[in-house]
Parts: C-alpha cells; sequence; structure tokens
C-alpha cells in the first residue's frame, strides 16, 4: 500500500500567490496557464500506485518577527 502523505493540488489562487513569484520567473511560467484539475492529479497519483492521499491545508505566517 502506498500512501501521499505530502499531497498538494493547487488552485488558482495558491499557484499565484507572491511567495511563488520567484519560481514563475526561474521557470519562464505562464501565469495566465490553467491549474490542473483534479483528474489529473489523481490520474498521476494512480500511474503512481498511489492508494492514497492526504490532502490538509496548510497556511505560510503572514508576518515575520
Amino acid at each position: 500500500m502506498i500512501v501521499d502523505v505530502w499531497m498538494q493540488h493547487p488552485t488558482e489562487r495558491f499557484s499565484q500567490h507572491d511567495m511563488f513569484a520567484s519560481l514563475r520567473r526561474w521557470t519562464n511560467a505562464d501565469e495566465s496557464a490553467a491549474v490542473p484539475g483534479i483528474d489529473m492529479t489523481i490520474a498521476a497519483m494512480d500511474a503512481g500506485g498511489v492508494d492514497f492521499g492526504l490532502l490538509s491545508a496548510w497556511s505560510r505566517p503572514t508576518t515575520l518577527h
């Protein structure tokens, strides 16, 4: 049994967050590109033999001290 415990399915809002700005620049990512649908994520997990995925919410700190 394979369990993906760090599954992160991107949303448009998540992928456009400022914390990813440098990643978008490094990869020459098109900011207007659509995020993959959940069906693509499930298909990739199926292809990898993943039986279960744990999808949880995460939020980075908004202020640094």
